[in-house]
């Protein structure tokens, strides 16, 4: 299941939870199209939970929605926290991603920090308290 919602005025939340659909993929793309129009720049808070698995096709479209948008994303984002309650990759497993998250080639091609929280409601609390404090990779001066 995917679905958007808005937190406040400057929090967005993307859900990704368990299997995704062809819909859910699409619903995705939109919501980063509807997200791109925003006038004013707000986190977005990224909860995957569950094997949420997205399929080529929704993973393609995504990376090119970033690749167009790339000089773009500081107009209508201040930052990334990603939140992954429960998710796990099929193996049985449960991973702690937040170094990965941070120093990921997708976090470092962001003009904003991309932070991991453990969950959503720490996520909201993060977002509330934007930006996050220095000492990190991505961080403003």
């Amino acid at each position: 299941m995917f679905r958007s919602s808005t937190h406040g005025t400057d929090i967005v939340l993307f859900e990704m939870i368990d299997a995704q659909s062809p819909a859910d993929g699409a619903a995705y793309i939109r919501a980063l199209d509807d997200f791109a129009k925003r006038s004013e720049p707000a986190v977005l808070i990224m909860l995957v939970k569950g094997m949420t698995g997205q399929d080529h096709e929704t993973r393609k479209q995504a990376a090119a929605w970033f690749k167009q948008n790339r000089d773009r994303l500081a107009v209508f984002a201040k930052g990334v926290i990603r939140v992954e309650q429960d998710h796990h990759h099929g193996d049985g497993h449960m991973h702690d991603h937040a170094e990965d998250v941070e120093n990921s080639n997708f976090a470092r091609m962001l003009p904003f920090p991309m932070k991991h929280a453990p969950t959503l409601d720490s996520a909201i609390e993060m977002a509330k308290n934007w930006p996050p404090e220095l000492g990190g990779r991505n961080q403003e001066a």
